[in-house]
């Protein structure tokens, strides 16, 4: 019998939207596959040698940029979606964290990035030879947290540092986003928002880098690790009563339309506070600058009156870092003049003093700036936006606000305000993520898009734009083993340029490192390389007789990433032919030199 032409009509209305609803269901987790497989693939294409002063993203092969892209698609259309699906939204999370973290390691064969990060692997090798402090003089190990940890890792693992710092950065970035998941899954109640929040955050604090093995990082997990107890168990939904009235009425604005937090008994929260109490002095006994961050984030949910018992956690966490710093004081004092920098705020947030921007450098600064900026009048715009109802958005937006208290004591050798711009950013991202998720329609999706390309973008270049300089080759790690393992203790070490694997041995400080000083930011001090004669009569100046001296690739990539020294390219070449100067290593990327001089 023959089907009505109406009826045929209405099916094939029935079956083409089934096919699109299976299409995408189906498409999407495949699209992931896709996007790490052409990610993967892009990697093994990408020649490190290539890579210029303006970095990975610039010089890498069009596969990997193409994985990278397809990655924030699918997850975007993913989160389009009116039922998205956690288990995919968090596939592609973690496949776009482990892109953007592993690639560098990946190219540069698993050495550790930034040469930093070559002194803390150093010191966790001390602790785990000797297995106590050493060196009371030594400000790392009268911080000792972190490295202790690591050598316990290295311990137990049979393992040392250096075969998993490289996959530091990725390891802690995991960590944080499953922390910040599980906060903006608390403070908002929504599916979607928190994975388009935490996606925000990993493109605007790319740049930043402070998730390489370090002690900020350790104290940063940390710190995330205080917050999720605090957002679930010692948040109450009655403001703590003011004695004046005044506070009252201004907590009554500031919290209007406050969601209901989630409910906790008493026995809970008592054994949440001890919680807080040993991650804070984890963090405490990690990093010099992290707890003092910490502080002012908690002190202004207690002036919000939202934290159960808040002035006894806020005085307990105060004893507890005045209890760990007075015995060191003199320590801070006498190597960095104390914790106080002045008040000048405007001064302690400009950043690293007398800094010549030039070159690459100086672009890739003008990118992570404007995110920068972006990000913070996102947040302003998302508080502002609100104001008949800063309940809303009152935890997260004391806790963006909090950092820069820091700016009034302390610049932090010029790394305050980046330390500000860290502990800012994931309240920043869940309250421009909230301000998106209330747009309707189109809009939406379109805003959602363009929020999240540039802040990964922006932030992308600012990682990987000095890739060239803080990314060292096998044969550089090479060459430093072999100088450690050859050079006698006691021995002068000079670095043509203040940028290598310095990886030195437990005792590193039976080695006199030294840096040519023709870092023309040094003022009057500062020594002309090209000027052979000059250098050879500096290194006579050191009182040692002779010395062995660095020059690699990456100190190369250095000056032309910087702009300076200048003379560098000058001095490499006339040692070359200087019979006073003897080659005694030599490898693709690294010469080793050792001068004799009068």
């Amino acid at each position: 019998m023959r089907r009505p032409a109406g009826a045929r009509g209405a099916s094939v209305l029935r079956v083409a939207p089934v096919r699109r609803v299976l299409a995408l269901q189906l498409g999407l987790p495949g699209l992931l596959l896709a996007a790490l497989g052409g990610w993967a693939f892009g990697v093994s294409q990408t020649q490190r040698q290539a890579i210029g002063p303006y970095g990975l993203l610039a010089n890498a092969d069009a596969w990997l940029l193409v994985g990278l892209a397809l990655l924030l698609a699918g997850m975007l259309a993913e989160l389009s979606r009116p039922q998205p699906r956690t288990w995919l939204l968090g596939a592609y999370l973690v496949g776009l964290i482990v892109a953007i973290h592993t690639t560098v390691p990946l190219l540069y064969g698993g050495t550790p990035e930034y040469a930093w990060v070559y002194k803390h692997v150093g010191v966790a090798q001390e602790f785990g030879q000797y297995q106590r402090v050493t060196d009371t003089s030594n400000i790392y190990q009268e911080w000792p947290a972190l490295f202790t940890t690591v050598a316990a890792i290295s311990s137990l693992g049979h393992a040392g540092p250096l075969s998993f710092a490289a996959w530091g950065p990725v390891a802690f970035e995991l960590a944080d986003a499953l922390l910040l998941l599980g906060i903006f899954r608390l403070l908002t109640g929504d599916r979607r928002l928190p994975f388009l929040a935490v996606l925000l955050y990993e493109g605007l604090i790319a740049w930043v880098g402070q998730d390489y093995l370090s002690p900020q990082a350790f104290g940063y997990l940390l710190w995330l690790g205080i917050m999720a107890i605090v957002v679930r168990w010692l948040i109450v939904p009655v403001p703590a009563h003011a004695r004046w009235g005044l506070v009252n009425r201004a907590r009554a604005f500031l919290l209007a339309q406050r969601p209901a937090p989630p409910a906790a008994s008493t026995a809970m929260r008592w054994v949440a506070l001890a919680l807080v109490a040993v991650l804070y002095f984890a963090i405490v006994a990690a990093h010099q600058l992290s707890p003092y961050i910490v502080l002012p984030g908690v002190l202004g949910l207690v002036l919000l009156g939202v934290v159960w018992r808040g002035w006894l956690v806020l005085g307990l966490l105060v004893v507890i870092a005045l209890g760990y710093l007075v015995p060191r004081y003199g320590l801070i004092s006498s190597q960095f003049g104390g914790i106080f920098s002045g008040g000048d705020v405007f001064e302690n947030a400009s950043g690293s003093q007398g800094i010549l921007h030039r070159a690459a450098e100086a672009r890739t600064g003008d990118v992570v700036h404007v995110l920068a900026a972006l990000m913070w009048l996102g947040m302003v715009a998302a508080i502002a936006l609100r104001w008949r109802s800063l309940g809303r958005v009152a935890i997260p937006g004391a806790l963006a606000l909090s950092p820069f208290l820091v700016l009034g004591v302390q610049s932090y050798g010029g790394e305050a305000i980046y330390r500000v711009f860290l502990f800012s950013a994931p309240w920043c991202a869940l309250l421009i993520a909230e301000l998106i998720a209330e747009l309707r329609g189109a809009l939406r999706p379109l805003v959602s898009a363009v929020a999240c390309t540039v802040a990964l973008v922006a932030g992308l270049q600012g990682l990987w734009g000095p890739t060239a300089v803080y990314a060292f080759t096998p044969a550089e790690l090479t060459a430093s083993l072999w100088l450690y393992n050859h050079a006698a203790p006691g021995s002068v070490l000079v670095l043509a340029a203040d940028n290598f694997p310095g990886l030195e041995a437990a005792d590193y400080a039976a080695y006199d490192t030294e840096v040519i000083p023709a870092d023309p930011q040094l003022g009057q001090d500062w020594l002309d390389e090209a000027d052979v004669l000059g250098v050879e009569q500096w290194i006579s100046s050191l009182g040692h007789g002779g010395a062995y001296v660095v020059f690699s690739q990456s100190m190369a990539n250095y000056t032309d990433y910087f702009g300076y020294p200048f003379g560098y390219a000058q001095l490499a070449k006339a040692v070359s032919a200087n019979p006073a100067w003897h080659v005694v290593y030599r490898n693709p990327d690294v010469v080793i030199y050792r001068v004799t001089v009068g």
